[in-house]
């Protein structure tokens, strides 16, 4: 069915997000994220309809036409629950690494896990250093040995393998190389290997997100993918496509958002005129669908130019994702009294969202 997955077929498919009894609709979404529970039910319906072979290569047996298009199929599945990505689509950046530089045996493994829908993990970034990826210590020493722990890793939790950029050299961007994991093959002991769930995050909640910590873990001669000291450049190129998937989810999440707020104007009522008819709703309204537009056509440039220059993308894929999640200020003012969401997460708990009291992200109660 991937292969004539579209948006219109996939709101058929998964129905009235406005119906609260329907199991993949904005109350089932709240739900989910109050509990900090994923939504497995719709990772399960989509990977059945193959909406995770949509950023898969057609020789890796994916029905990967263009970005442009996966980037509106993803839209489309995002305006119901973000989570979406992270739960189908977090073996982008692997994938993307391995098309780069892995060997043809390496590719076809991870393949095959992703068309059947498994996971493969992409193990970067450390909790000591974060964003400074020079200073990472995960190392792999001299007798191949694994020794560190890495955090934050998509689907960690659950991955049938595992993409790992370490430290092979002393200092410099040349100084890491990138391993891939096998965990269902037995060449790993387990026991050098410890999975657990990272923080939670006040974000998306309810995603695997996981530690991985390495215990002296012995790794293959065969598990080196590409050249020694090329890991973290590929790493980084490899992101550039994540950037422009990732903006599909902010296109998504802002579609809702001005859907609901609309919505609201329209049916609440300043005296004996409707909200949306007020000057303020208005012009903050129509500010909003301006913006939104704009996004897109920035988002959709950006998906057509990577097949039109791709020599060029790395310049100017960074400014739409950076610009895209942004929306305009106060542009959701209107929908309930406490927007902007600061205003009343203020006195909240750490790690609890404002999803609880605001009229704007529950449409079936109003």
């Amino acid at each position: 069915m991937s292969g004539a997955l579209t948006p219109e077929t996939l709101e058929h498919l998964l129905g009235d997000p406005a119906d609260p009894a329907n199991p993949f609709g904005y109350a089932a979404a709240v739900a989910h994220d109050e509990a900090n529970t994923a939504p497995e039910r719709l990772y399960e319906v989509l990977r059945d309809a193959g909406f995770h072979l949509n950023y898969l290569p057609q020789q890796w047996g994916g029905a990967f036409r263009s970005f442009d298009r996966s980037l509106t199929l993803v839209r489309a599945a995002a305006r119901r629950d973000v989570r979406i990505m992270p739960g189908t689509m977090f073996g982008i950046i692997a994938a993307t690494c391995l098309q780069l530089h892995g060997t043809t045996e390496q590719q076809e493994r991870v393949a095959r896990i992703l068309r059947e829908g498994g996971a493969v993990a992409f193990a970067l970034t450390e909790a000591d250093h974060g964003s400074d990826l020079l200073a990472g210590q995960v190392r792999l020493d001299a007798d191949g040995l694994l020794q560190g722990e890495k955090w934050l890793v998509g689907n960690g939790l659950r991955a049938q393998a595992v993409y790992v950029v370490a430290r092979t050299g002393p200092r410099g961007p040349g100084a890491f190389t990138s391993f891939l994991l096998d965990l269902t093959d037995g060449s790993l002991d387990a026991d050098d290997l410890t999975r657990r769930p990272a923080p939670w995050t006040t974000g998306m909640r309810g995603i695997d997100l996981a530690t991985l910590r390495f215990d002296a873990l012995a790794v293959p001669w065969d598990a080196q993918v590409g050249k020694e000291g090329e890991g973290l450049d590929v790493a980084l190129r490899a992101q550039q496509a994540v950037r422009l998937m990732s903006m599909a989810g902010s296109l998504g999440i802002a579609d809702t958002a001005l859907r609901l707020t609309l919505g609201f104007t329209a049916e609440r009522r300043f005296g004996r005129t409707a909200l949306s008819a007020t000057p303020y709703a208005a012009r903050e309204s129509a500010t909003a669908c301006a913006a939104l537009l704009a996004a897109d056509a920035v988002a959709l440039s950006a998906a057509r130019g990577v097949h039109v220059v791709p020599e060029a993308f790395s310049v100017w894929a960074r400014p739409p994702s950076t610009w895209s999640p942004r929306p305009p200020r106060n542009c959701c003012a209107t929908a309930a009294p406490c927007w902007p969401p600061a205003r009343c997460c203020a006195n909240r708990p750490r790690g609890t969202g404002c999803s609880r009291s605001c009229n704007a992200t529950r449409p079936w109660s109003a």
